[in-house]
């Protein structure tokens, strides 16, 4: 990518791709130059990327192949007109007619079935309440907490495994306690979620699934 820029510089963006910006003047010769010198850089960042294992879905939905709730599922096609779960196999047989957007609504729905049970449960035992829970489409937070205690979750958190679902439930429902991420809010988090550490790292580590839909 050239342009009127004085200096030239590469990129390895969070899904591996290698972008190099370079002066108009500047020879092709000392880019590959430049490439070589960093290759090492550039492999370790590529490594790093793909250690995410998340694959991002194209146009072509068929066969695409999804985390929910932790598991490995995979997308098919179909020309029935509702949205189904085989369990045993962890198919979703999707209509083929406005297929991503019937996928994310079916997503939204069960998304606030599952974290709605979870809330419940957890609040109960926290002795909190919370006078709501809504499902988003936030690609830069996880869940949230209100000043007046209603709960907020993207839906892609659906994406997470159980227990990084329930982890993420009980940070939101710390916050009716705990405006802020002091240490006693973190030392309620650790009463109900003593691994919640590992929980976090597998969020971070996960961050790309922010991206999925």
């Amino acid at each position: 990518m050239r342009s009127r820029r004085r200096t030239l510089s590469l990129s390895v963006d969070a899904f591996g791709k290698l972008t190099v910006r370079a002066p108009l003047s500047c020879a092709d010769e000392y880019i590959a130059a430049f490439l070589r010198e960093k290759s090492a850089w550039i492999r370790r960042q590529k490594e790093r990327a793909g250690h995410s294992g998340v694959r991002l879905p194209g146009e072509e939905l068929d066969g695409y192949r999804f985390l929910l709730m932790g598991r490995e599922c995979v997308l098919r096609l179909y020309a029935g007109t509702r949205i189904r779960f085989d369990d045993g196999t962890g198919t979703v047989f999707l209509p083929a007619e406005n297929a991503r957007e019937r996928l994310v609504g079916w997503l939204k729905k069960n998304a606030k079935r599952i974290f709605s049970a979870i809330a419940v449960r957890r609040a109960e035992e926290m002795g909190t309440s919370f006078p709501s829970l809504a499902v988003n489409s936030a690609k830069t937070r996880w869940g949230s907490c209100s000043y007046n205690g209603a709960l907020h979750f993207s839906f892609r958190l659906l994406y997470a495994p159980a227990a990084v679902i329930d982890y993420v439930v009980v940070h939101e429902l710390a916050h009716t306690f705990h405006r802020n991420h002091s240490s006693a809010f973190w030392a309620t988090v650790e009463r109900y979620v003593p691994d919640w550490r590992a929980k976090r790292d597998w969020l971070k580590e996960k961050s790309l699934l922010m991206e999925v839909f």
